[in-house]
């Protein structure tokens, strides 16, 4: 890589640095492209560059966080249940700890994409395919049974884990975030996964 690539590269990583920071002081309806690129300590129009308006940048903060969860899903020893709580409770910590402004912005982008965003439905699909690989190693774990709808408890777990987001961002932050996953993980995920766990004597047999 060319020192003109290293230096664009840098430049783009302190516009997206700026703008999760400003998040944490204010909305985004509040934040100017000038206020982004004096905090990022460049000039104006070196933003138009790597981004054409500032939602391109507030969909990367909210998606570069998930980065970390990548590979997570098949890096757990305890069973489906607790794995699925784990990943589901992460989820919703770096959601929460990312400030209800970046979440609601994000769930804008989800809901009413501009210009060919699809933001909202990477995270969707990645849960998803998450969820899915979880699901499907417990199963070769024969922990679940041969009936287990896989792809479709993978879809359900993931509109909860997103009706819960948009309730959090529709209330202003008034509903607890990680309360109500914790309640779901604790009750509606271990009945919706009961009726597939195999028995001792199944799994025995």
């Amino acid at each position: 890589m060319g020192k003109r690539q290293e230096s664009a590269l840098e430049t783009k990583k302190k516009i997206i640095v700026a703008m999760r920071s400003l998040l944490e002081e204010k909305s985004a309806d509040q934040i100017g492209i000038e206020d982004i690129t004096t905090r990022a300590g460049g000039a104006k129009g070196s933003f138009y560059s790597y981004f054409k308006r500032k939602e391109d940048v507030i969909s990367v903060v909210a998606l570069e966080c998930y980065d970390g969860m990548k590979g997570s899903a098949g890096q757990f020893a305890g069973d489906v249940h607790q794995h699925l709580s784990s990943y589901l409770m992460d989820s919703a910590r770096i959601i929460d700890k990312n400030t209800l402004q970046i979440a609601q912005n994000w769930m804008k982008s989800v809901v009413a994409p501009i210009d060919g965003e699809h933001d909202g439905a990477v995270k969707y699909h990645f849960d998803c395919d998450n969820i899915k690989e979880i699901l499907e190693q417990a199963f070769l774990a024969g922990e679940l049974g041969e009936d287990t709808p896989v792809e479709i408890m993978a879809e359900q777990f993931v509109n909860y884990e997103f009706g819960t987001v948009a309730a959090w961002c529709i209330t202003g932050g008034k509903t607890d975030l990680i309360g109500s996953m914790d309640r779901f993980c604790r009750c509606g995920l271990k009945e919706m996964l009961q009726p597939y766990k195999k028995t001792v004597e199944e799994e025995n047999a």
